[in-house]
């Protein structure tokens, strides 16, 4: 929850064609019951979906606020990792650890994982697609859940963005770097560019995407 004292709206900016845009006009509406899901590799991976991932939570709080004046409470918002050592997504307020997802690196239970969980919005990493072997009812699950879903990757590995988020770096660093620190296979090498980048804005590339591509973008679908 110390992200809803750190972060308010005006301190993200959508871009999309090199033009300054509303959040309405890339990202979703987000409502206190949406329920999103970011799926990662490497554990972490996900850091680069740390800008959407903070939108909505900002977004999720300023609701709250609307309804209560008080209130503790955590988004429904989960990782899905296929490593056997995830890393902790908490400062990016996804919490509880339950929330930190573990699955095995194969399509079916994947999407299963992410069907049980209801999630609604899905963001995935930019791997190549391919097909996807999944069983007709854990497709027709998701099929009735996911309502939206988006690729995300590094600034240089997303060359059909639709649009960036950007943040400013003082903000949220810290928060990234103790995320990146977290996961017990990090290391050095597979850190996240954002961390090492000379910016004072952290800046987030990603592309609406229909189902069947984020599917067979899922980490998994590279080796089934």
């Amino acid at each position: 929850m110390h992200t809803s004292k750190e972060l308010g709206a005006s301190d993200f900016e959508y871009r999309s064609n090199g033009q300054s845009v509303t959040r309405r006009e890339v990202m979703p509406s987000i409502t206190p019951t949406d329920r999103i899901g970011v799926v990662m590799g490497a554990p972490t991976e996900g850091i680069d979906a740390g800008n959407f991932v903070l939108s909505c939570v900002t977004a999720f709080y300023d609701c709250l606020r609307d309804s209560s004046k008080d209130f503790f409470e955590y988004p429904d918002y989960f990782t899905f990792q296929t490593t056997a050592s995830p890393a902790d997504y908490r400062m990016l307020d996804i919490y509880p650890d339950h929330k930190n997802v573990v699955t095995e690196p194969e399509t079916e239970p994947l999407v299963q994982a992410i069907s049980d969980r209801a999630i609604d919005i899905l963001l995935v990493p930019n791997w190549d697609s391919s097909s996807s072997e999944i069983a007709e009812i854990t497709r027709r699950s998701a099929e009735r859940q996911i309502s939206h879903c988006y690729q995300y990757a590094g600034p240089e590995r997303l060359s059909d963005s639709d649009f960036s988020i950007e943040l400013p770096r003082h903000l949220v660093e810290d928060w990234y770097q103790t995320t990146a620190e977290s996961g017990s296979e990090t290391s050095e090498a597979n850190r996240q560019t954002v961390l090492n980048a000379d910016t004072e804005r952290i800046s987030q590339r990603f592309c609406r995407i229909g189902l069947e591509r984020a599917l067979g973008s899922l980490p998994a679908s590279a080796s089934n």
